[in-house]
């Protein structure tokens, strides 16, 4: 079944191979910032401690190499963090979270592909929908209601709406490099 990221946000995704690997990493920074940022309160105390860390190490490696820096020589270590991290029962919410951030770590930006982009950005939309109350529908349930309760979500919606922003800021910016 395709998500509403993928409905919503496909045309715009597909605009993300026409960026430079310096746009890409620094999209991909972006959305990784914006998401965090958009957290509710409730994951936000989830990553109190040891994931709140560990997200931490992830994000700085990430914006320091999108600003020019080399990946870290922790990045692995971060990696297997995030891995063992999106494994743990009491973290389920925030699991998109750490594959998102597993994605991209430790990649220069000559590394990050266009579908590893478009990967991490999908990543980042579901882990805000799945930090949502949204009802449980049983397997089977045809696409058309599971995606009307995700459009009839605010927060769901505003993250589809960023996401796309954030890629219109970043073809204009690698334009006028």
């Amino acid at each position: 079944m395709r998500t509403l990221w993928d409905r919503e946000v496909a045309d715009e995704a597909e605009l993300v191979g026409r960026l430079s690997p310096a746009g890409r990493m620094e999209l991909t920074r972006q959305v990784l910032d914006w998401t965090i940022e958009a957290l509710p309160s409730d994951a936000r105390e989830i990553l109190a401690g040891r994931p709140g860390q560990v997200v931490d190490a992830a994000i700085s490696d990430i914006r320091a190499v999108a600003d020019g820096a080399e990946p870290t020589d922790e990045a692995d270590e971060i990696e297997d963090e995030l891995l063992e991290l999106s494994d743990e029962v009491e973290l389920q919410s925030l699991w998109q979270l750490f594959n998102a951030l597993s994605y991209c770590i430790g990649l220069d930006p000559s590394e990050l592909e266009t579908a590893t982009t478009q990967e991490t950005m999908s990543a980042c939309y579901d882990v805000i929908r799945d930090c949502e109350d949204l009802p449980e529908f049983p397997v089977g349930t045809d696409e058309a209601t599971v995606l009307a309760a995700e459009r009839a979500n605010d927060n769901c919606m505003r993250a589809i709406d960023q996401q796309k922003e954030l890629i219109g800021e970043a073809l204009r910016r690698d334009a006028g490099r």
